[in-house]
Formats: C-alpha cells, sequence, structure tokens
C-alpha cells in the first residue's frame, strides 16, 4: 500500500532585503540570503526538520528566486548529496512586482547557481516579469495558485517539498479573502 502524499511548504530563510528590525528594503533586485538567512537553513537543517525525513523526500521545489533556491540547497542539503535536484517552477514565486520579488534571466540563474543540482526546465525566458501568468493581481495569483497545486497534485512522488515565499504560500492554501488579505498567519 503506498504511503500518504505529503507536500512540505517550506518559507524561504531570510533575504538580504530583509532587515533584523522587520523592514524590508524591496529595491534590491532578487535578493539572496542574508547570513542570518544561511544560519536558519543550518538551524533547520539541524533541529527543525528531523534528519531520517530526508531520505523519504522525492522530489525538492523551488521558486526560482534567489533566496529560495538558496533556501532549497542550504535546508535540503542531504537531498542534494544523494542526487536530487531542485526543480525550479515559476508558478511558486513571490506576489509582488517589487524589485526583491522580482527574479533573474535564466541565463543569470545558470552563472549563479550552476546546472549541476538543478532542473530549469519549466522555466521560460521571460518568467520573471511579472504580466500575463506572472501578474501580480489577485485572481492572477488564484490561478497560478492553482495551476501549481494542480501539477503537484499529479505528481507520482509521495514526499514534496516545495519551498517559496510568504505571501505566495497563502494563496497556494487558499488562505487568503477575495481581495488577497491573507486570513492566517
Amino acid at each position: 500500500m503506498p504511503r500518504p502524499r505529503t507536500l512540505h511548504i517550506v518559507r524561504h530563510a531570510a533575504g538580504l532585503h530583509q532587515r533584523p528590525d522587520g523592514t524590508s528594503d524591496t529595491s534590491l533586485h532578487d535578493a539572496e540570503l542574508s547570513p542570518h538567512g544561511r544560519l536558519q537553513c543550518a538551524e533547520f537543517r539541524r533541529s527543525t526538520f528531523p534528519p531520517a525525513r530526508y531520505d523519504f523526500i522525492d522530489l525538492l521545489c523551488a521558486s526560482p528566486l534567489r533566496r529560495t533556491i538558496q533556501t532549497a540547497q542550504l535546508a535540503f542539503e542531504p537531498c542534494l548529496e544523494r542526487g536530487m535536484r531542485v526543480v525550479c517552477l515559476p508558478d511558486a514565486q513571490e506576489a509582488t512586482a517589487d524589485p526583491s520579488d522580482t527574479g533573474s534571466t535564466v541565463d543569470e540563474l545558470v552563472e549563479r547557481f550552476g546546472e549541476q543540482g538543478m532542473d530549469y526546465s519549466h522555466m521560460t525566458p521571460q518568467w520573471y516579469e511579472k504580466t500575463g501568468r506572472n501578474a501580480v493581481g489577485v485572481e492572477a495569483l488564484r490561478a497560478r495558485a492553482r495551476a501549481l497545486r494542480k501539477w503537484l497534485g499529479g505528481r507520482e512522488e509521495r514526499e514534496i517539498v516545495l519551498v517559496t515565499h510568504g505571501v505566495f504560500a497563502h494563496y497556494l492554501t487558499g488562505d487568503v479573502d477575495d481581495e488577497g488579505r491573507q486570513l492566517g498567519e
């Protein structure tokens, strides 16, 4: 009998655009993890996510923004060590058009992260432009969240990790009202 399907939705660790006082500098384009964010990933690996669970993960996915890719690589390093790749999914990108929530070109990502351990096959050349499918209006975000849920639900893997963003995670779980305001924390 197959084990039940599990989806772990993980918010990325702290990025350089997030200040210790709780404010943000949204003008930083596609910010990487801060030193604090790197420590958060190490702590997550050490104590938040049980070490034995890594052996059960079948698929590791992330939004293609730098901080989510880095979180996937650092927090789920045991998965990469056994040959898994980070599948970059543009539908999982953040829900604003701020520079900090706007991604880089595929070529820039390949230059920064290489191709080993990475899967860019779901990316389009303009994935980071906040228009059409990647627009940031409530209905566009809901449609993107539905499409991502459908894609994840159609997978054969039984235990999936998705590293995404705080606001988009609320859309993914349906935890927003008609105006896009978060209903929970």
